[in-house]
């Protein structure tokens, strides 16, 4: 379903009516679904930039997911009538958006986890160069290795000016 098109309005409260919003739900999850298993991809192989060109059609087909689901709830009648039919569409379409949701989910704090090491170690290694004694001291000897970084040390460099 395209994300701009609606669920079907306006339907009559019969058990056909509620059959056709009971297929515009099923096609607003697939295609819910289809995005999230795609977004959620993208994460998985830490594509951020392309993940952003998603969120607005994201946020289209879950305004059009809940919006489906709540004109079901406001047909309850019809709902009741037609539900030995579809009870398994309407669920199935529920629990694959929610189990996708849920992968989705853990892909974003995976990456924004994975994003934080990174930003954490660029502001170590920024605070540690800003922090590093350069040259020699007065006594002309080498600095000491910095303490609070371990694995961080200094080299000697010598610069031959002849040409």
């Amino acid at each position: 379903m395209a994300p701009s098109a609606e669920p079907a309005l306006n339907v009559p409260d019969t058990a056909l009516g509620c059959r056709a919003q009971v297929d515009s739900l099923v096609k607003v999850s697939a295609s819910l679904v289809a995005l999230l298993e795609r977004e959620t991809a993208l994460l998985v192989e830490m594509k951020t930039q392309e993940v952003g060109a998603l969120a607005e059609e994201k946020k289209e087909l879950v305004r059009l997911y809940a919006l489906a689901v709540r004109q079901l709830r406001e047909r309850a009648g019809a709902l009741k009538a037609a539900l030995p039919v579809v009870q398994e569409e309407i669920e199935g379409a529920l629990q694959r958006v929610h189990a996708v949701a849920l992968m989705n989910e853990a892909a974003i704090k995976s990456a924004r986890k994975v994003n934080e090491g990174v930003m954490k170690a660029i502001a170590e290694v920024w605070n540690a160069d800003r922090s590093a004694a350069s040259g020699y001291n007065r006594a002309g000897a080498k600095p000491q290795p910095n303490a609070k970084k371990p694995g961080f040390t200094y080299a000697a460099v010598v610069l031959n000016e002849t040409c």
